[in-house]
């Protein structure tokens, strides 16, 4: 037996296929998913419809693809999930754009069907922690009081305001785990950016769709980031700090900053994890900041192939090579090294991408492999991005290659506290 194909309506109501059995997509073209690409719909994932779509299914007698435009006399769109995080996504759903002026919002769209009661998605747990899970975020009164509390002793701390406003408008997980004196909690320091990504979630230069959140609008001061990250670290539970978040631009741009804050950090209280997310555009700064007191750095990356790697990030004043030797420099300044890999099927499973991943995590150099979502239109993609010379192997097998060629290499989603490292 196989998923059914899934629909949904112009308002959102799923629709179950009666004949029709799922199908994924990739950068490549339409897949049948196997049984091991698949896995029950985790627990609070929702589901999103694709507007300006066909939906497109496999009808196993005529062995053949069908697009679908209406069912059960209503207008049909195709329905895709959106994956709670600790899932790497297999295939996307299979969607064939009709309206050229379309451009989906900056989700992550998976595939997805259903079979026996239950809503299979293509995707694989990577994961196990749990902490990102809808279940740890529903104390609101307890997340307001204490917003409430910490602003009343720091009326003046713009950055306590901006994390308030991502928590309660934007659900920022990271900045509720602040509120919830917990886990890691962000410090936004950067309005700027030397990157223009094509998916930036936070400020949109391409010709995607428009960001999905505000960009901090101001650069705190030393003090400012201390009054927030000194007490998470000092009190809360496996507590760590973060630089570079999704409000923000590049926060190397703001090094001078990053050091004295640290560095203030670090005077007050050695508990906790200090970590910083960046591009990784200038190494010698790294360095430094290990020296400062920096514990852990994550530095995001989609491709060790200049090409695909300049054709997302174009990068602005610096360029790949000074990306590889932030990552050893990293290793070698005795900071814990994760990767921040952008995945997207049909691109990053690509035998000639896989191959070059490999060849670097064989070096040594990276912890940990976290292998992230894509948010991004799948067609804006696949027209701004190097076609993949050699098909697609799956995201499945390149999982089992990295597990098979780099046995001492973690792979997952999330950051992780000093304890873990």
């Amino acid at each position: 037996m196989f998923p059914k194909l899934i629909l949904s309506d112009l308002k959102g109501n799923i629709r179950i296929h009666p004949t029709l059995k799922m199908v994924g997509a990739d950068a490549q073209g339409f897949v049948v998913p196997a049984q091991g690409e698949l896995t029950p719909l985790p627990k609070g994932s929702t589901f999103l419809y694709l507007p300006g779509h066909n939906a497109v299914g496999w009808d196993q007698k005529q062995d053949a693809l069908v697009r679908i435009r209406e069912f059960d006399g209503q207008a049909a769109l195709p329905a895709a999930a959106f994956l709670i995080p600790g899932f790497t996504r297999t295939y996307l759903p299979a969607a064939e754009k009709i309206d050229k002026d379309i451009m989906l919002p900056l989700w992550p769209y998976t595939a997805v069907g259903y079979l026996k009661g239950r809503f299979y998605a293509a995707a694989l747990l990577i994961d196990k922690m749990r902490r990102q899970r809808p279940f740890y975020y529903e104390r609101l009164s307890v997340m307001k009081k204490n917003i409430k509390a910490m602003a009343g002793g720091n009326k003046a701390n713009r950055l306590l305001k901006h994390l308030s406003r991502c928590a309660l408008v934007y659900n920022c997980r990271n900045a509720q785990n602040l509120f919830l004196k917990r886990w890691e909690a962000p410090l936004p320091v950067s309005p700027a950016c030397n990157s223009r990504c094509l998916g930036c979630l936070s400020f949109q230069g391409s010709d995607c769709a428009q960001a999905s959140h505000e960009r901090i609008g101001f650069v705190p001061s030393p003090e400012e980031i201390f009054e927030v990250g000194f007490p998470h670290l000092k009190y809360g539970r496996q507590p760590m700090v973060s630089f570079g978040q999704g409000c923000e631009g590049e926060p190397l741009l703001q090094f001078k900053l990053l050091k004295t804050s640290i560095g203030l950090i670090r005077r007050g209280t050695a508990r906790g994890t200090v970590h910083l997310n960046t591009n990784g555009f200038d190494p010698g700064h790294i360095q430094e900041l290990a020296r400062a007191g920096l514990d852990s750095v994550r530095i995001s990356i989609n491709s060790f192939r200049a090409a695909s790697y300049n054709a997302y990030y174009r990068p602005g004043g610096y360029i790949f090579d000074d990306v590889l030797d932030s990552i050893k420099i990293s290793r070698k300044s005795g900071l814990f090294v994760s990767l921040n890999y952008l995945v997207f099927p049909g691109f990053s499973d690509s035998a000639q991408e896989v191959k070059k991943l490999i060849s670097f995590l064989k070096k040594g150099y990276v912890d940990l492999l976290q292998l992230r979502n894509l948010s991004i239109d799948p067609d804006f993609f696949g027209s701004a991005m190097p076609k993949p010379d050699k098909e697609a192997l799956g995201v499945a097998a390149m999982i089992f290659m990295i597990r098979k060629e780099c046995p001492g290499l973690r792979l997952g989603y999330f950051n992780l506290p000093r304890e873990k490292f």
